[in-house]
């Protein structure tokens, strides 16, 4: 399996060297009214990617930082319950309180419409 991510690495790699190699034409880019610069393709299409990759990294973080803080609760409500379950089996027969399930919400349209 190594030497197949290995296999892929190096074919990317080839294509992207071959693509950089090709396209080194310069292009102008457009800023701002009075602010343009000339670079090869390959950069203005490397930098491009590159500014994508960290707008889709900042606009996924949010979600990623609220699963891992859901994921800390998760494992701090477990380890809670691992204790109770502990002190459970040490008490031998003690009675359980089981409580009742909520009831289950009706279903269809209750919206009025």
């Amino acid at each position: 399996m190594k030497i197949l991510a290995w296999v892929v690495r190096l074919a990317l790699f080839l294509v992207v060297l071959t693509f950089s190699i090709r396209n080194t034409d310069l292009v102008t880019v457009k800023w701002l009214p009075g602010l343009e610069i000339q670079v090869q393709l390959v950069v203005a299409l490397l930098l491009a990617l590159l500014l994508g990759a960290v707008f889709a990294w900042i606009s996924l973080l949010p979600s990623w930082l609220k699963a891992k803080r859901a994921a800390s609760v998760a494992s701090k409500n477990a380890e809670r319950l691992e204790r109770e379950l502990t002190q459970l089996k040490a008490q031998g027969n003690a009675p359980v309180v089981v409580e009742e399930p909520m009831p289950a919400l009706p279903i269809g349209p209750s919206h009025g419409i």
